[in-house]
C-alpha cells in the first residue's frame, strides 16, 4: 500500500514538471503565482513532518498496547507506512516548485 502511494506520488511530479515544461516563458504573474504556491507548500511541508511525527508515536503506542495482536500489529505498520508516503508526497511536491522557481527545469 506505501509503494503504491509512493508510485503515485513519483507520476504526479513528473506530470508537473511536464507541464510546466510545456508552458513556456513564465510571466512576472506568473512567477508571483509559483511563488506564492511555493509558500503554501511550506506550510504545508511543515503540517504533514508534525503530523507524521504524531501518526508514528501514535502507531507505536497502538504497536505497544495490542503487541501480540497481529491484527494490531498490522494497523500500526500501515499507519507508519501511510505516514512516511503522505510526507513524502509533499516532500516531492515541494521539490518540484523549488525546481521551477530555481529555473534548474529551463522553461521553454
Amino acid at each position: 500500500m506505501g509503494l503504491a502511494l509512493v508510485r503515485r506520488s513519483i507520476v504526479l511530479g513528473l506530470i508537473v514538471v511536464a507541464a510546466a515544461l510545456s508552458l513556456g516563458a513564465m510571466t512576472p504573474e506568473q512567477q508571483a503565482m509559483l511563488a506564492a504556491f511555493d509558500e503554501v507548500l511550506t506550510g504545508m511541508v511543515y503540517a504533514a513532518a508534525g503530523l507524521a511525527v504524531f501518526a508514528i508515536v501514535w502507531a507505536g503506542f497502538v504497536l505497544m498496547a495490542e503487541g501480540a495482536d497481529d491484527r494490531e500489529a498490522g494497523r500500526a505498520r500501515a499507519a507508519v507506512f501511510l505516514a512516511l508516503g503522505g510526507l513524502v508526497l509533499v516532500l516531492s511536491a515541494k521539490i518540484v516548485s523549488r525546481v521551477l522557481i530555481t529555473g534548474i527545469v529551463p522553461i521553454p
